[in-house]
């Protein structure tokens, strides 16, 4: 079965298998945060990016979350598999939720006071990245950090990624 075949059942585990998790109990060292049996399936996957246009939208869900677009832009699907080391410094255009599934991984975020280093990111554990900051992202573990990243606000057809020079942090 190919990858795109596969697509629709990976995007359907990656988004409802986590949420049927929410009644569990919290995580402790004997009973550390259980992992949907799809993050096997993914992790075997070899990196992906799909990408549609999406219409505008306004998504309002008090108290606690809301998104709107004004403009027609892409949404952009990935899966993206990272060496150990210290990526190239870069920016995305619009907002990107990620997800890790493999390896440990830590941003650098140039903010206005400086460069920030993140906390470390490792399987199971989700972070955001704000679109136009510039940043990179440095793989601590020995193995690969296997990421699946949605990213909103992309221009229809233009640049997901845009290299930023070193600033020097």
């Amino acid at each position: 079965m190919s990858i795109r075949s596969r697509l629709p059942l990976l995007l359907i585990a990656a988004i409802v298998l986590p949420a049927c998790g929410d009644q569990a109990a919290a995580p402790t060292e004997a009973n550390p945060v259980p992992r949907p049996v799809a993050q096997a399936v993914i992790a075997a996957e070899p990196p992906f990016t799909f990408r549609a246009p999406l219409e505008p939208y306004r998504v309002n869900q008090p108290p606690d979350f809301m998104i709107h677009s004004r403009a027609r832009t892409d949404i952009v699907i990935q899966r993206n598999v990272f060496t150990p080391g210290a990526g190239g410094w870069h920016t995305h255009p619009g907002l990107s939720f990620v997800v890790v599934t493999q390896g440990q991984i830590k941003l650098t975020q140039v903010k206005a006071d400086g460069c920030v280093d993140t906390a470390v990111f490792g399987p199971g554990d989700a972070y955001f990245e704000e679109g136009g900051e510039v940043h990179r992202a440095t793989v601590l573990s020995a193995e690969d950090a296997v990421l699946l990243v949605t990213r909103f606000n992309i221009p229809v057809g233009g640049a997901i990624t845009t290299p930023a020079a070193d600033p020097a942090c």
